[in-house]
């Protein structure tokens, strides 16, 4: 992978080798002995639909499961299985696989519709990001491209520990660069939407239970894009966590402009993983 920073190495990342019709293969490897970011896995896949799409449609929803750990030391194959194709709506299954297993499954619905939500929620208050002190993960990946790379990332609070500031809302930007067409900006979203994000469930677990949770695990990850994306400014990321029991939670989340247009809300499930009593 390339040492620049912002959307150019991530643009090559998610940009995909066309194999045979609706076949389609990863450029890039991350190196031996790491496992593959969800998010990286779940843009690419949606690149893979749109390829085989109309350029005049968009996508309005994806629904992907995670089935099994990525291995950043082998590129992805990824079979798109055409739905359906209507007048206004075309849906696609995508399946990622490695080492002959499915390691994502990805459905989505692309739609000719590009009026955008006219009635929306209203974003949170938040600190301006030039408020707010950027946060980068003291801890090494293996994933081919760190997201800290290729974005200027604030929790937008400030009210967490340090070690806990992985949890809050966010404000997020891409350091440098523009798109191109490649990738759309919705695949781009795609894959940030799922950095830090099933870590909203421990907002719902006790302060004092925190130390005892080992590690979360994204089960799956839903999105619905409601207006056009850009990436102009800085774009705001609130989350939340409407349940949450002993081994499972929901996150929930919204992705707003600057100027707090709604851009797409997102869900996702993941697993708890909790240190076993000696």
């Amino acid at each position: 992978m390339s040492s620049e920073t912002g959307l150019a190495p991530l643009l090559d990342l998610l940009d995909l080798e066309p194999i045979e019709r609706d076949i389609f293969r990863s450029r890039f490897t991350g190196g031996e002995g790491g496992r593959l970011f969800g998010g990286e896995v779940c843009a690419q896949a949606l690149v893979a639909a749109e390829r085989t799409v109309p350029p005049e449609t968009a996508p309005h929803s994806l629904h992907a499961y995670f089935l099994r750990p990525g291995d950043t030391g082998a590129r992805v194959v990824f079979r798109v299985d055409r739905l359906h194709d209507g007048r206004n709506f075309r849906r696609r299954r995508v399946t990622a696989i490695q080492h002959g297993e499915p390691i994502l499954c990805l459905e989505c619905s692309f739609t000719t519709d590009r009026s955008g939500a006219s009635q929306q929620v209203s974003a949170p208050g938040a600190r301006e990001p030039e408020d707010c002190v950027p946060f980068t993960s003291r801890h090494p990946t293996n994933w081919g491209l760190e997201p800290h790379d290729v974005f200027d990332i604030r929790p937008a609070t400030g009210e967490s520990a340090d070690a806990l500031r992985f949890i809050e809302d966010l404000w997020f930007r891409p350091k440098a660069g523009k798109l191109d067409d490649r990738v759309s900006a919705t695949a781009v979203l795609t894959y940030f939407s799922d950095l830090t994000f099933v870590s909203a469930i421990l907002r719902r677990v006790p302060r004092g239970d925190l130390t005892g949770v080992t590690g979360l695990t994204s089960l799956d990850h839903v999105l619905w894009f409601h207006n056009e994306v850009r990436f102009d400014d800085w774009l705001y990321y609130a989350k939340t966590s409407p349940a949450a029991g002993q081994r499972r939670g929901l996150a929930e989340g919204r992705i707003f402009h600057r100027d707090g247009t709604l851009i797409a809300s997102a869900a996702q499930e993941g697993l708890i993983h909790v240190r076993k009593e000696a």
